[in-house]
């Protein structure tokens, strides 16, 4: 099983198959935006419980990299041999 897909949920009938934490409907996208209006991880766990610490810190490294929310959902989709950054640099898939 792709590692990605344990921390990352992307189905059509989940929030119209948008990338979304596991067992939650919470979308990636939602913490893009938190972490980039300033908003601590410890502060988005608080807004969002069902959410656990490590999937978090995943997705936060993946952030971290300038992976954008689409990029994150191709890697748990598996669906991408290479995806390229906004620094442009190739990063091959897990």
């Amino acid at each position: 099983m792709n590692h990605f897909a344990t921390i990352i949920t992307v189905h059509p009938e989940i929030q119209d198959g948008a990338p979304v934490f596991s067992g939650t409907r919470v979308r990636i996208e939602t913490f893009y935006d938190f972490l980039r209006i300033g908003v601590s991880v410890n502060e988005f766990l608080d807004e969002f419980p069902s959410i656990t610490r490590d999937q978090a810190m995943e997705v936060y490294e993946l952030i971290n990299h300038h992976y954008t929310p689409d990029q994150i959902g191709a890697l748990a989709m598996g669906t991408s041999s290479n995806i390229q950054t906004k620094e442009h640099r190739l990063v091959a898939a897990a």
